[in-house]
């Protein structure tokens, strides 16, 4: 069917970011260079980008919901300006 999507999954830390443990700020967050250029290219053939993380410093108190949501701002930024769109991201905080 010529309806139906393709969609890519890939993890944030080590694939897309630079692993920093429990990440808690913008400034801290580092893609990983190409990764933009590399997700603009599944974009072009018509892929769904969705980065899936672990994010269990929010249940631990190192950071908050709106902190996650600065970091992710950042990264999705940085690799829009390699032509890179992520469509959805999802996190677990436990």
């Amino acid at each position: 069917m010529d309806s139906e999507k393709k969609v890519v999954f890939l993890d944030r830390d080590d694939t897309i970011c630079i692993d920093v443990p429990y990440c808690s700020k913008p400034e801290d967050l580092i893609v990983i260079p190409g990764t933009g250029e590399a997700i603009s290219k599944l974009n072009k053939r018509g892929y769904l980008v969705i980065i899936v993380t672990n994010q269990s410093g929010i249940s631990r108190g190192y950071f908050s919901h709106d902190d996650l949501s600065k970091i992710h701002s950042k990264m999705k930024k940085s690799l829009a300006k390699s032509g890179a769109l992520v469509d959805d991201i999802f996190y677990c905080s436990c």
